[in-house]
C-alpha cells in the first residue's frame, strides 16, 4: 500500500510540474529541448525509486513487484489526464500531447527497469 501511495505522489509531483511549468519545456520543434527532458527523467527516476527501495528496505527480489506498485496508479491515472489532456493541462498545445504521452511511457518504462536486478549472478 505504501509503494501505491508513493506512486500516487510522484504522479502528482509530475502533474503539477506539466500543468505549471510545460509550456516552457515540452515545445513540438525544440528537439534539443524535448530531448533534454527525457535524459532528466532518468536521474529524476534513480533519485525516486532506488532511495526508496534502499529506505523501505525492500530486497532485490521484491523491487519488480514495488515498481510495478509504483507505476501503476499514475499509469491509470494518467488516461484520465490524457483524455482531458486539455482541461487538465491547458497550458501546453494540442501539438504536445504526443510529446507528453511519450515522455510518459518514458518515465513508466524508467521505473519498471529500476525494479529488475542489476546485479551479476555469475557462478
Amino acid at each position: 500500500m505504501i509503494n501505491i501511495a508513493w506512486g500516487f505522489l510522484l504522479w502528482m509531483s509530475a502533474t503539477i510540474l506539466f500543468r505549471l511549468f510545460g509550456q516552457t519545456f515540452l515545445i513540438p520543434g525544440q528537439v534539443f529541448l524535448v530531448l533534454s527532458i527525457f535524459i532528466l527523467a532518468i536521474p529524476l527516476i534513480i533519485i525516486a525509486t532506488y532511495p526508496y527501495y534502499y529506505f523501505r528496505e525492500i530486497p532485490e527480489t521484491e523491487r519488480l513487484k514495488a515498481a510495478v506498485q509504483i507505476a501503476l496508479p499514475g499509469m491509470l491515472l494518467d488516461i484520465l489526464s490524457i483524455i482531458y489532456f486539455a482541461k487538465v493541462f491547458p497550458n501546453l498545445t494540442n501539438d504536445s500531447l504526443p510529446l507528453f504521452a511519450s515522455w510518459l511511457l518514458w518515465a513508466y518504462s524508467l521505473i519498471l527497469i529500476t525494479g529488475f536486478s542489476i546485479k551479476n549472478n555469475n557462478k
